[in-house]
């Protein structure tokens, strides 16, 4: 009769025998502790799945996940030198750094070909027609090909072999240069090539496309004295070591200049800039023997002129990590950097 009563008047009807476990599983307090606990889950697992993309990521490429939004304005660290070479100029790599290519002005002048852990693959022999008087100077690797092209500064040719050192051309222009003196050397995305020529009435950069054919000329206007190193970043934009004039020129791919820093004691300032470089992080590598390192640069945004000063590597020594007149400068694909140490006769392995 009482429990009737209190149902009539609408109380809490009293739980059925059997239903109390149920009833205490639907508390709010025990739900919440299951959205914690199920919350926690969750984030456990994200944050795994962060942690093996990471180390994937740095076991595939050696290097940290890029992120744009945190400022990279570290040096890279000295990581080992490779020795074998004599006076070294120009260096090139491939895209995972597992050959180098070495440029020795002195000695056999032939361009060597080492693994990452400094054993010699082979050396690239100039062709026998061509005579016995050859200094390679710079060189550069074909990102399409594979291909290796260097430059020969008493012939004047740019030899090109395969990727093993074997011997295939020499390429030239497709119409005659006045007085082509090619010597630095560089590819564009496409595959174009770059050189700097100190031939002609004046030193200037060309570019052509892998036949030969000449696309388009830089720096007529700027009076370049010896330039070096050449490079092209991302978005196509040139970048020129005007060595004697103590200068980096950047040209838009119209060929407009863009940008240059100059000659100074100040910071990012220049003395006698030689062999460029661009990782595909935008950072612009500059060897600068005068004073015994290596300037890095920035490329802010997409335009050429946005160039930010990070910092600069290198003493002047011959210990590790020091170096004496460097003069050319690599990079690969894992954040590695290659500097030809000339006066010590080596090469420096750099690691961001």
């Amino acid at each position: 009769m009482t429990s009737d009563l209190t149902a009539d008047l609408g109380g809490p009807a009293a739980p059925a025998p059997g239903d109390a476990g149920q009833a205490d599983a639907g508390t709010p307090e025990e739900e919440r502790r299951r959205r914690r606990l199920l919350l926690l889950l969750i984030g456990l697992i994200v944050l795994l799945t962060i942690l093996l993309s990471i180390a994937i990521w740095y076991f595939l490429f050696r290097k940290p996940i890029p992120l744009p939004i945190i400022s990279d304005m570290h040096m890279p660290a000295y990581q080992a030198s490779i020795y074998g070479s004599e006076s070294p100029m120009g260096v090139a790599v491939t895209p995972d750094g597992s050959r180098i290519y070495v440029a020795d002005t002195e000695g056999d002048r032939v361009v060597r070909v080492f693994d990452l852990g400094g054993n010699l693959i082979t050396t690239l022999q100039p062709p026998a027609e061509t005579g016995t008087e050859h200094v390679p100077v710079w060189v550069a690797v074909d990102p399409a090909t594979f291909e290796v092209f260097v430059t020969d500064r008493p012939t004047g040719e740019v030899y090109v072999y395969d990727r093993d050192g074997a011997y295939e051309r020499t390429f030239a222009p497709t119409i005659a240069i006045p007085g082509w003196q090619p010597v630095g050397i560089a590819f564009d995305a496409a595959g174009d090539v770059l050189v700097t020529d100190l031939g002609g009435p004046a030193a200037q950069i060309e570019m052509f496309d892998p036949s030969g054919v000449l696309l388009r000329t830089y720096a007529q206007a700027e009076k370049l004295s010896f330039p070096n190193g050449v490079a092209v970043d991302a978005n196509g934009n040139v970048y020129v070591a005007d060595s004697n004039n103590g200068r980096l020129l950047v040209y838009a791919p119209d060929g407009t200049l863009v940008s240059q820093v100059g000659r100074g004691v100040g910071t990012g300032k220049l003395g006698l800039p030689r062999g460029v470089s661009i990782d595909d992080q935008g950072r612009v590598q500059v060897c600068d023997p005068t004073a015994q390192g290596v300037h890095v640069y920035r490329v802010l945004g997409t335009e050429p002129g946005d160039l930010e000063y990070i910092g600069f590597f290198g003493s002047q020594g011959i210990g590790e990590g020091e170096l004496s007149f460097p003069n050319g400068v690599a990079s690969d694909a894992r954040g590695r950097v290659f500097v030809t140490d000339t006066g010590n006769n080596r090469i420096q392995v750099w690691s961001y």
